[in-house]
């Protein structure tokens, strides 16, 4: 617990910094505080198609074959351009190979980005302050 907790220190931390930065960049407020559910025009797709706001678990990142995921998730922030939280990362290890082998966990932090008429299609995967994050396409069903 003490790891997940310096974790969620450090990535809010960054969190804050990346979200002055937008401001700087763009003019405009970063909106850090979180979206209300009903205000959000932005999703995340499940791996069904269900249009989804701040979910608690994150699985359409390879909705294949489940093999990174992300549960217990506590969002930061969510505005129309970019999502970001933390939670626990699940990834299949595929040792020996992928069916039988098992999976590890972590905490992860992640950040949502690329919208594409309303949908994120992309996410970042952070699990550690100082290597660069794991970027994946999006995997559930969007609209075109």
């Amino acid at each position: 617990m003490q790891l997940r907790s310096k974790f969620v220190r450090v990535f809010g931390s960054c969190l804050a910094a990346t979200a002055l930065g937008l401001t700087l960049l763009t003019g405009a407020p970063a909106n850090a505080a979180p979206a209300a559910r009903h205000d959000a025009a932005t999703v995340v797709r499940s791996c069904s198609g269900a249009k989804q706001v701040q979910p608690r678990n994150l699985t359409s990142i390879y909705c294949g074959d489940m093999g990174v995921y992300v549960t217990d998730i506590t969002w930061f922030g969510w505005t129309d351009n970019w999502a970001a939280g933390f939670g626990t990362e699940h990834r299949k290890l595929c040792v020996p190979n992928c069916a039988s082998g098992g999976v590890a966990t972590a905490p992860v932090g992640i950040w949502l980005f690329a919208p594409h008429r309303g949908d994120f299609t992309r996410v970042s995967l952070y699990s550690s302050v100082t290597a660069p994050p794991q970027t994946h396409q999006l995997t559930g069903p969007r609209s075109r």
